[in-house]
């Protein structure tokens, strides 16, 4: 029984402890509470205003958020009792203040509060908001909104409703209202940050997901030929490209190009690429001409945003062997012969994109049974490992020697692979390889 007095004693003095606060204090613990509830900017603001005007008993309130790049404060939001809508949007996109200017710029550059006991009679006052929008101000607190030593912007109240202006009590009241308005926008920016990364990072799985459908489901050649290929991004998106194709006379259009930078951008003219390709495969059979009208349509692209793309195309015939060939800016391919490698035609040729009136060569080769040709990018040379470190030249001819038969990419892979260790990929990586069936022995 004396716990339960004891109880209701405790919770007695409990409630005479809450009526002693003073209104202005509870008014700021209420603000406290809502603003840990909120997460939207967009939502904040007006809320921050509405609490702000609350606080001190203000008219008016606003907020000017501080813009980096264009070092001004610029409105962000503005509540009163007097204006309508259409002046609050006024303040919003005709008035901005350089550091320094006015009332609010002076607290931005000093990082203080102030109390303005009669604004038209100070010198900073700008009056720039009232000449916009018709409103008088007569007396006003501001104070710096920062999150550590970074400015954030800057709250203004105006015209105090129950004294003649401000007092003590509204800037210690405003003060700490700032502080929490502060730590409130910047958690705000914060999540709409993650939730701007999370949406991108969803974007850009879904972008991969599309991308990989450019990858051609490799085709049996036929007659004792392969093919293998593979092509790994630097990031979800890449711009390399490759694809198999079945002409009309039982050959196959090969190629690899790599589009000059990463990313979004790159991806994008990797697919205008790969259309515009096989588009023209039905045109040109002869690889040389079919790269020159690429390469006019790539440019009319690109003349503009100075991407470019190299590429080694190519056209197989199973039945013998043949390979005729072109290239543009790009590697030349590997030819792999019992685990050497034999010389292949040089070609010079233009990178895509680069002129509209590039003129290429093509050479011819042939494949002898065992024998394998590898289209590659460099992203497999400049393979870079925690140390900064290239795959190069050597690695890739040491391993190709050293390996034990086709196809030659695999193996290759998992050497760069090796040597990259920890590392993040820092290019995108593409190989595609076509070998012929070793004779049986007699």
């Amino acid at each position: 029984m004396e716990g339960g007095n004891l109880f209701v004693m405790a919770k007695g003095n409990e409630d005479d402890t809450r009526k002693k606060i003073p209104r202005p204090l509870k008014r700021l613990i209420e603000a406290h509470q809502t603003l840990a509830d909120m997460e939207s900017l967009e939502a904040l603001l007006p809320v921050l205003l509405d609490l702000a005007r609350n606080v001190t008993n203000a008219e008016a309130a606003s907020i000017m958020l501080y813009d980096e790049q264009s070092e001004v404060l610029q409105f962000a939001a503005a509540k009163d009792e007097v204006l309508g809508e259409n002046a609050r949007e006024v303040l919003k996109s005709a008035v901005e203040l350089k550091i320094g200017e006015g009332i609010a710029g002076w607290v931005a550059e000093n990082k203080q509060p102030i109390n303005i006991v009669d604004a038209q009679k100070d010198h900073r006052f700008s009056g720039k908001a009232d000449v916009k929008t018709g409103f008088i101000t007569r007396n006003l607190l501001c104070a710096p909104l920062l999150y550590g030593d970074d400015l954030i912007g800057v709250i203004n109240v105006l015209n105090s409703k129950d004294k003649p202006c401000f007092d003590g009590l509204d800037e210690s009241l405003l003060e700490c209202f700032a502080d929490l308005a502060g730590t409130a926008i910047t958690r705000s920016r914060f999540l709409e940050l993650r939730l701007q990364q999370e949406r991108m990072e969803v974007q850009l799985e879904a972008a991969a997901k599309i991308q990989s459908l450019f990858w051609p489901k490799l085709p049996d050649l036929g007659m004792g030929s392969h093919v293998w290929a593979v092509s790994n991004p630097a990031t979800f998106v890449g711009g390399d490209v490759y694809d198999v194709i079945r002409m009309d006379d039982e050959s196959w259009l090969l190629y690899v190009a790599d589009v000059s930078d990463k990313g979004l951008p790159a991806a994008l003219i990797m697919a205008a690429l790969s259309t515009k390709i096989r588009s023209e495969a039905l045109l040109r059979h002869e690889v040389d001409k079919l790269l020159e009208n690429v390469n006019k349509g790539i440019y009319e692209l690109t003349v503009d945003e100075g991407f470019f793309a190299t590429v080694v195309l190519g056209r197989y015939w199973p039945a013998d062997g043949r390979l005729q060939f072109t290239q543009g800016g790009h590697l030349p391919p590997l030819w792999v012969v019992g685990g050497k490698l034999r010389d292949v035609p040089e070609i010079k040729g233009m990178s895509l994109g680069v002129t509209p009136d590039a003129e290429y060569k093509r050479k011819e080769i042939f494949l002898s049974p065992g024998e394998s040709i590898l289209f590659l990018t460099d992203g497999v040379t400049d393979a870079e490992n925690e140390r900064g470190e290239l795959f190069g030249n050597n690695r890739l001819l040491n391993h190709i020697k050293s390996a034990s038969g086709p196809p030659y990419g695999k193996g290759l892979l998992d050497a760069v692979n090796l040597w990259r260790g920890t590392a993040e990929a820092n290019d995108d990586l593409t190989m595609l390889e076509i070998w012929r069936q070793p004779a049986k022995p007699a």
